[in-house]
């Protein structure tokens, strides 16, 4: 960064070398995987729990204004198989072919923000694999570096992480298409008013008191 060549609120002037975003865009899905059980195993009576781990993403810029993306993970997943407890593993896999961004050129980077979740699984027909259904909230984003002046300071101190409770299918898709994950993928304090040149502090919403 540059020295700084004014003040103004705990604000001070900075050159900074960034990652931009040109464009951007989101996925919203709920796709069903179905995981087979293997023959030495026993059949699945009921689902205990399921999680996703090994997210990876790759995406990049197939021509000018397209792009593509895929998206691994790993379902782990334990049921009941007759009263004993079992664990199986599947790889899984999210692709997107062909998604048109305007505006985007092969020389930029593309950059997937993934928020993924196991949303709920069942036993598939005759206990012989298992139905997974997986939230998928994807941000997608064309970008480039390139230098930029800005009025800047540090964060203040975050509020404490707060457990999530869980969700089905149905209410995964309503909230992912409310908003209530954009920005991704905490909200964010509000921006000034456009016709205000005065910098302001953040605003961060104060965490509810919970009563012994």
């Amino acid at each position: 960064m540059s020295h700084c060549t004014d003040h103004d609120g705990g604000f001070q002037r900075e050159c900074i070398y960034v990652t931009k975003v040109y464009n951007e865009c989101k996925i919203i899905e709920c796709p069903t995987y179905n995981i087979p059980i293997p023959p030495t195993c026993p059949p699945v009576v009921n689902v205990v729990d399921c999680a996703l781990s090994e997210i990876d993403t790759e995406g990049f810029v197939t021509s000018s204004g397209e792009i593509s993306l895929t998206v691994n993970f790993v379902l782990n997943v334990e049921y009941d198989g007759n009263g004993t407890p079992q664990f199986i593993e599947q790889t899984a896999q999210f692709r997107r072919n062909g998604l048109r961004l305007e505006g985007v050129v092969p020389a930029m980077d593309v950059i997937i923000l993934p928020l993924l979740t196991c949303v709920g699984c069942r036993p598939g027909e005759n206990g012989s694999s298992i139905e997974c259904d997986v939230g998928v909230y994807l941000v997608v984003k064309a970008v480039a570096l390139v230098q930029m002046e800005v009025m800047g300071r540090f964060c203040p101190e975050p509020p404490l992480c707060e457990e999530v409770s869980p969700l089905g299918c149905t209410e995964w898709l309503a909230l992912a298409e409310s908003g209530a994950f954009w920005p991704p993928f905490p909200p964010q304090p509000p921006r000034r008013a456009p016709q205000d040149p005065r910098p302001r502090p953040p605003v961060y919403p104060k965490r509810p008191l919970r009563a012994d």
